[in-house]
């Protein structure tokens, strides 16, 4: 591309960064701002909409459509356009300038994820010029309020299926090129998630009557009092995590990783089959690779009731958060819960959301999403993972077997931990690697 090429493509980007869309759980947002994003989308790209057929689903949610030479099995490509606020950070520079400093352009959104929608949309752009008709159909699906865990998705999966559409993969948000992976993986690895990490919000409760003395409480009371029981609870809960599983898609992933590492790690990643009980155990002894095997329980309160007397409370709570991987039912890991803490403690399901059934990885469209990253990116390796997070793609579950995440973008340690905080930024060049990977996803379409 040339630099006035690059130049417009990156002003466009971040025009994109400045619309204030910031969404909220309790509604409270600025409607204003998120009536702005689709004209605004519009009027920078007005080539792709001169094909697209543009609707917005749940008042701001978008659903494009690229007409192809056939509606059968269409591509979806997925993102949001909402973020999270920047109140209580402190930004190096302006959250919603989109200033280029230092090789990047910074701001809210840069990677979650209003990239892709540029991306994407430059793509088709740059596509429609050339005079180009996509294969098949393609559609783009952007939420408006991901970030909160909305509805707009589930609407938009609704239309799908008034509307007969039968997606032949969903590609949206989740991995990333990663560098610094663990077990001494050097090259950097684009990782492909094939499912994600469902959550649930549970309550434990123990009781226990006239336990303000001890061992000296009446037969009528408890010896124990209801805080102590609960905490003996925590701790046997702390102590005892979920049960472990070397998953095919763990095992996928590792034996992805065996051509890029030497010695005897290199035959152990090519037997995983084999040799299950020595990796499972390597890996439950660090913390980011046992996240990688079971479900995650997390103690996030502690809460006990005084009595008006200040005698001993007779009612203590806590809130547990769980991350459900995909080889788990929530159900299970409540009986674990139940079965380590004991009688004298309750567990109550707040609320839940379950984890997506595992996509498989030996599939044309795993396998062409992988081409399309070698080709744009040959310096790195393919793998499929489970990503811990979640992501809207979930919603496509009921009607699509093949869903993968995966933004094209490199995303190091330093990267990865300004999502959500302070200082989000995507360098130039990846952007404009961004550009050609959706370019090419979608123009090698079959």
């Amino acid at each position: 591309m040339s630099q006035t090429i690059v130049n417009e493509a990156v002003s466009r980007f971040q025009e994109l960064i400045r619309v204030k869309t910031v969404s909220a759980k309790d509604g409270n947002f600025d409607k204003e701002e998120f009536a702005k994003f689709l004209p605004l989308l519009k009027e920078l790209y007005p080539d792709a909409f001169s094909v697209l057929e543009a609707e917005l689903v749940n008042e701001f949610g978008i659903l494009l459509r690229w007409k192809g030479k056939t509606a059968v099995n269409p591509m979806v490509l997925m993102a949001h356009h909402d973020v999270v606020s920047d109140e209580g950070q402190e930004w190096e520079h302006p959250a919603f300038e989109a200033e280029i400093h230092d090789g990047c352009i910074w701001g809210r959104g840069t990677i979650d994820t209003k990239c892709i929608i540029a991306a994407v949309l430059e793509g088709i752009n740059n596509l429609v010029k050339e005079g180009f008709v996509p294969e098949r159909d393609i559609y783009f699906a952007s939420s408006n309020a991901e970030e909160v865990a909305g509805d707009t998705m589930p609407k938009i999966v609704e239309l799908f299926v008034e509307r007969g559409v039968q997606p032949g993969f969903v590609l949206d948000e989740g991995g990333a090129i990663m560098s610094n992976l663990p077990m001494g993986i050097k090259t950097p690895f684009a990782m492909i998630a094939l499912s994600e990490k469902g959550w649930a919000n549970l309550k434990l409760t123990a009781k226990a009557k006239n336990a303000a003395h001890g061992a000296k409480a009446t037969s009528a009371g408890d010896k124990v009092s209801a805080p102590v029981k609960l905490i003996r609870a925590l701790n046997k809960i702390d102590s005892s995590p979920s049960k472990a599983t070397i998953t095919p898609a763990l095992e996928g992933m590792l034996q992805s990783f065996a051509p890029y590492v030497s010695g005897p790690l290199n035959k152990v990643f090519e037997n995983v089959a084999y040799l299950k009980p020595v990796i499972k155990k390597a890996m439950e002894s660090n913390a980011d690779t046992a996240a990688m095997i079971r479900s995650a329980i997390i103690i996030n309160g502690y809460e006990a009731t005084p009595t008006e007397s200040g005698a001993t409370p007779e009612i203590a709570t806590a809130k547990i958060k769980v991350r459900i991987a995909p080889q788990d039912t929530l159900e299970e890991i409540v009986a674990h819960i139940k079965k380590v803490a004991g009688k004298d403690v309750t567990v109550e399901i707040l609320d839940r959301s379950d984890p997506p059934k595992i996509s498989d990885y030996k599939t044309q469209a795993f396998d062409y999403i992988s081409e399309t990253v070698k080709k744009v990116f040959p310096d790195v390796g393919v793998s499929p993972f489970i990503l811990n997070a979640g992501t809207d793609s979930r919603h496509f579950a009921e009607i699509c077997d093949k869903i993968y995440r995966f933004g094209a973008f490199r995303l190091n340690d330093d990267l990865f931990s300004t999502v959500h905080s302070a200082n989000e930024r995507l360098p130039v060049d990846d952007y404009l690697k961004m550009i050609e990977f959706y370019t090419e996803l979608m123009k090698n379409l079959k």
